[in-house]
């Protein structure tokens, strides 16, 4: 009868846990509704190129997305979308926050299986509230509903699924297990090089737990597993060789990991890209990396050592006022002191001390404790935290890619804190209240402050652009001009008949998109970043003028570009010099908006082809 009692009161806090997350992502979700996107960077190619393809454009030959590094997949799903509903911004990111939504799920389920219900709730509620729809810097577009790159959405789901098939794996290789395992591997190979080698780690292990645990998988696992591996890129070859030979077809589909060393080439020969990994300054960055783990895991220490006094501690009033005042300590020490939006300096560090004691708690385990699923999920969840914060490498981070690099490490440390640290350490009763109550007291204020940080950022938000279901927010022209910059843009471009062809420099996808006016050329982008030297600024003049349709209209917009250690666009050769010579002896203004960006002043200019 107890134990009856006992799991009914249990199964009524975990649905008032569920409720709780409910609660918080329709909070989270409301207060950054149509908040998400960037007005010029980057997410106006995430609608652009579906909406291409959706009209019977071919990826790689007429919208040339990404050009090296992403493969297909993500883009013909939401061509799929756009073809099945019709394109849409918003279109888009209800499907978005489907996965969003499947995305939380399997991370509860996973959290649960490994740390218990509690430990499920606190960390699925710092995803929803740190990572979901959050905004910590200027740009938009880093988070789940407008990403910078679906792939990164996509391929996140997609490995925290194959965990979830793995863990069944693992205890019994059907073929239907194997060929979900390998189906959702090859899935990862269509998306992002950095996913499909966090998949494979993953895979990896399980592999490698199941033959240490003598279960082999047989011929026909095996098989399985290699069809479903298969199955996506040859489908892709399949229908590439109807545009291109089969040669180039190959390399179109696998071009996301094929290209790892020209991947690798460009990462170490561009000073932005080793900012973003922490490679410019690799010794400097080191150190913080360092000190930052260091301080996380003396805080673990002093919360092991309150437990251990706590379970000590003689008499239950000066227990309570004991716990009480480190409680408060605590909440005093996480709002005043620590940095909470350099957190993710620490993440590497503590997933690599985590995967380190699972993988030797595995390794010392006897065959009983090997196949339980609750260690299985644990090494598998801590692999696949590790693989992705390593992307960050020196420069760990929560804001920016931290969205998603950042994210399962994030999430990982309430869940490791609350569910299986008490046990680690042999703590008592009083022990475990006092580690949950200290883990609370240093995490819910720091999500707090992170939280009001990017709801002050989203509540600036307030200009609109677009229309219907097209319509955002971006910031008052008083804080940042370009949202109205863009939207007098669009409105007179609008006046024009459909079937106007656009090229706008230096970027700016999200233009063509919202007037519905295709780039005639097949790359998108014309600044430093991708014209990587003075041949490649004359190879698209050519295209330019040797193009049987050269767009009616050019746009220049101002974009800042001081990250690509330019002031302006076109100053210098190599920086769209060229490409601004041909546009003055082609076209001439029509229109101005603000100052004019050729001047380094913010503003637009439009400008029609001369007759």
């Amino acid at each position: 009868m107890k134990d009856k009692i006992k799991t009914d009161c249990s199964w009524r806090w975990e649905c008032l846990g569920l409720v709780l997350l409910d609660g918080l992502t329709v909070f989270f979700l409301a207060t950054s509704w149509r908040r998400w996107p960037d007005v010029l960077v980057d997410f106006g190619v995430q609608l652009y190129t579906p909406w291409r393809l959706a009209q019977g454009a071919v990826l790689y030959r007429d919208v040339n997305y990404v050009a090296d590094f992403y493969g297909p997949l993500s883009q013909y799903v939401n061509a799929g979308i756009f073809a099945l509903f019709g394109p849409g911004l918003m279109i888009l990111v209800t499907v978005n926050l489907v996965v969003f939504a499947t995305i939380i799920a399997v991370i509860y389920i996973l959290c649960r299986r490994a740390w218990g219900p509690g430990a499920a709730v606190a960390a699925t509620a710092n995803f929803v509230a740190v990572f979901g729809f959050s905004q910590f810097i200027g740009v938009g577009n880093y988070n789940f509903a407008t990403p910078y790159s679906h792939e990164a959405t996509h391929g996140f789901l997609v490995c925290l699924l194959l965990v979830l098939v793995l863990i069944s794996w693992v205890k019994e290789a059907t073929p239907l297990h194997s060929f979900l395992a390998g189906f959702l591997l090859g899935l990862s190979a269509l998306l992002k090089l950095e996913m499909l080698m966090a998949a494979g780690v993953v895979t990896f292990a399980a592999f490698v737990i199941r033959c240490r645990n003598s279960k082999r998988p047989n011929c026909g696992a095996v098989a399985a597993w290699s069809a479903g591996a298969l199955l996506p890129t040859l489908a892709f070859i399949i229908y590439f060789s109807v545009f291109f030979p089969l040669a180039e077809a190959v390399m179109l589909t696998c071009r996301g990991w094929l290209n790892i060393f020209a991947a690798t080439n460009f990462v170490t020969n561009n000073m932005l890209q080793l900012n973003f990994i922490g490679l410019d300054e690799p010794w400097k960055n080191l150190i913080k990396h360092l000190y930052a783990t260091l301080t996380a895991c003396a805080l673990i220490a002093m919360i092991a050592g309150f437990a251990w006094l706590a379970d000590k501690c003689p008499r239950k009033g000066l227990r309570y006022f004991f716990i009480g005042l480190v409680v408060v300590c605590l909440i005093w020490l996480s709002w005043f002191e620590i940095p909470w939006t350099q957190m993710g300096r620490c993440l590497l560090g503590l997933m690599l001390i985590y995967t380190s004691v699972c993988v030797t708690g595995f390794l010392r385990s006897n065959n009983q404790v090997k196949n339980s699923n609750i260690q299985v999920t644990r090494l598998l969840l801590a692999l696949l935290a590790t693989a992705m914060i390593g992307r960050m490498l020196l420069q760990g981070r929560i804001f920016q890619y931290g969205f998603y690099q950042a994210a399962l490490a994030g999430l990982l440390i309430p869940a490791v804190l609350i569910g299986e640290f008490p046990e680690r350490i042999g703590a008592g009763k009083w022990g475990r209240i006092v580690v949950i109550m200290c883990s609370l007291a240093l995490l819910v204020p720091g999500v707090f402050k992170l939280v009001t940080y990017s709801q002050h950022n989203l509540h600036s938000k307030t200009y609109s652009v677009g229309e219907g279901v097209d319509m955002f927010y971006s910031f008052p022209p008083q804080i940042d001009p370009t949202g109205n910059i863009v939207s007098e843009i669009i409105r007179w471009l609008k006046r024009f008949p459909p079937g106007q062809t656009l090229v706008v420099l230096p970027q700016g996808e999200m233009i063509n998109y919202l007037t519905r006016q295709q780039n005639p050329l097949s790359f998108y982008c014309f600044f430093p970043y991708c014209l990587k030297n003075k041949e490649n600024e004359e190879n698209i003049v050519k295209n330019l003028e040797l193009h049987s349709a050269p767009p009616d209209r050019v746009v220049i917009v101002s974009m800042g570009l001081s990250d690509f250690g330019i002031r302006c666009y076109g100053e210098k050769p190599g920086s769209g010099q060229l490409i601004l010579q041909w546009v003055a002896e082609n076209y001439e203004i029509e229109a101005c908006i603000g100052g004019d960006p050729r001047d380094n002043k913010l503003g637009g200019v439009i400008l029609k082809r001369k007759k």
